[in-house]
């Protein structure tokens, strides 16, 4: 079988703020960042969360882009990031509350053996952070 990868590609209103956001809760970073004609928005972006790449950029509708998610209205996709450590989860879990995200779950031990919590950026994105139980 063929090796593939898969990538979130995020739809975003204040591209720079999320990536911002991203950065702080994540430790994300910016590899590319393609701003668009007006100056205000962006057209790409490539962030890293660990080795693994998320795409994103701001709503386009005067090229009929898809609309980002909505703050407030929850997401029907999450986005999942396994972490090494349950302390993990819960560092990044405090980041996201503290820059204002919705909490959906707190973090908690589940009984499939990780830790795991979910909760919605400020951008309306779902995130769910898991690390297994026994790397205590």
């Amino acid at each position: 079988m063929t090796k593939i990868s898969v990538s979130p590609y995020l739809t975003v209103k204040g591209a720079k703020a999320a990536i911002k956001f991203y950065e702080t809760v994540f430790d994300a970073t910016c590899s590319n960042v393609m701003d668009a004609e007006d100056g205000e928005r962006v057209m790409h972006a490539t962030l890293m969360i660990q080795d693994n790449p998320v795409m994103l950029s701001d709503e386009f509708p005067e090229f009929d882009s898809e609309p980002g998610a909505v703050p407030g209205k929850g997401s029907p996709v999450a986005v999942s990031i396994t972490v090494e450590s349950p302390s993990q989860v819960d560092r990044i879990y405090g980041l996201a509350m503290e820059n204002g995200s919705t909490k959906s779950f707190a973090p908690e031990n589940m009984f499939w053996g990780d830790r795991f919590c979910q909760f919605y950026d400020p951008f309306g994105h779902r995130w769910m952070l898991l690390a297994p139980i026994d790397n205590v």
